[in-house]
């Protein structure tokens, strides 16, 4: 299956990786490593997560990042069959992304 990530979310991937390669030495590629395993599941499944539907749009979910405790938020474009990322967020900022 197809997956676009859109441009605020690609900002946030940048920030997320710098932030974890300078601040985790001893794991630096951990961040790309689960993204990519998350962007591997969304793909191969995209109903997968958890639903975190917003008044705009209810069809979002998300999923975890477990050891890099990030959430990758997204929904499935049912019209042109795509995996749409939003957001690649904290889960320990307290709250959600502004979706």
């Amino acid at each position: 299956m197809k997956l676009q990530i859109l441009p605020r979310a690609q900002a946030q991937v940048r920030s997320k990786r710098a932030w974890w390669v300078e601040n985790r030495p001893d794991a630096p590629k951990l961040f790309d490593e689960e993204l990519e395993r998350a962007i591997e599941l969304l793909r191969e499944t995209p109903g997968a997560g958890a639903p975190w539907p917003t008044a705009r749009n209810p069809a979002i979910r998300r999923v975890l990042m477990p050891r890099t405790h990030s959430h990758v938020y997204f929904y499935l474009d049912e019209r042109t069959g795509v995996v749409v990322v939003l957001a690649v967020w904290g889960a320990a900022r307290g709250r959600g992304p502004r979706l």
